[in-house]
């Protein structure tokens, strides 16, 4: 069954159209050239707020993780680029609190090698953002949704925080045989998008209901990164889960007073 007119079918086949373009004219042979597809087609897809560049997130003592594709809050952390094009080719420093999303682009993900260490290149953002001042969720539920006074076998469907960020790994290319490993880690990518016919998601058990996918890592309820096939849409099915988290985050406003006031006694004493 399909929805909205089979919309994740039909975004899956623009983006592969999309890819195609792009490939053509950049090249995939390198993933520098598919950090740089990524961004001209999340930036194409994704909402005018939200900011789309290649570089690294940034604390406000110096601290930095990443150096592939980052969604931002455009709207906080306006970036001066050139208007005549888009320059992806200039890595950017993004500040932790306008974090959204952080996505590991590789071309290929035909080893267990290359696995591993995209996969400690996301946990190592994540440590970075989830370091930043929290933003409660005033609605989570501790022990999950309650039914007549009593709490239910059944998840909680987002985290404690609402700017919780959102890490992923996308893949042009996967070879099936590789392992994606799946143990019991907060810092884990949320999504894995493995090329045109594969997915990995957070998981949760439900009990007698089995396995589900989640947006989000769950403590109590996890059950590891879990691959599903996604036969042609595995970048609609990504594209959409990413939209979803990006919907529901909730980022604080950067506090500049730091940032202002260092600025100020650089000037007063001739350092700048």
């Amino acid at each position: 069954m399909s929805t909205y007119g089979g919309y994740i079918t039909r975004l899956s086949r623009k983006v592969e159209a999309r890819l195609a373009d792009i490939e053509a004219i950049f090249n995939f042979d390198l993933g520098a050239e598919f950090e740089v597809a990524m961004c001209v087609l999340l930036e194409d897809i994704l909402p005018a707020k939200f900011g789309v560049c290649r570089g690294f997130v940034i604390t406000e003592d110096g601290r930095s993780a990443g150096d592939d594709l980052i969604i931002y809050d455009k709207m906080s952390c306006p970036m001066l680029r050139a208007s005549i094009s888009r320059q992806y080719s200039i890595k950017e420093q993004i500040p932790v609190e306008a974090v959204y999303a952080y996505i590991e682009c590789k071309h290929s993900m035909n080893d267990n090698v290359v696995v591993e260490k995209a996969i400690t290149q996301t946990r190592s953002v994540k440590e970075l953002i989830l370091s930043r001042r929290s933003r409660g969720n005033p609605n989570y539920e501790k022990d999950g949704p309650a039914y007549n006074g009593k709490a239910r076998d059944w998840p909680r469907i987002y985290p404690p925080i609402k700017n919780q960020p959102f890490c992923a790994i996308f893949a042009r290319m996967f070879d099936p045989e590789v392992v994606i490993p799946s143990q019991h880690e907060a810092l884990n990518p949320d999504l894995l998008v493995l090329g045109a016919n594969h997915i990995a998601t957070q998981s949760v058990v439900l009990g007698p209901d089995g396995i589900k996918g989640a947006l989000f890592y769950d403590d109590k309820y996890w059950s590891g990164l879990r691959v599903e096939s996604a036969p042609g849409n595995a970048f609609g099915v990504g594209i959409v889960t990413l939209l979803q988290a990006l919907s529901w985050i909730k980022l604080e406003p950067i506090d500049w007073s730091g940032t202002l006031n260092a600025t100020f006694v650089e000037n007063l004493l001739g350092n700048n």
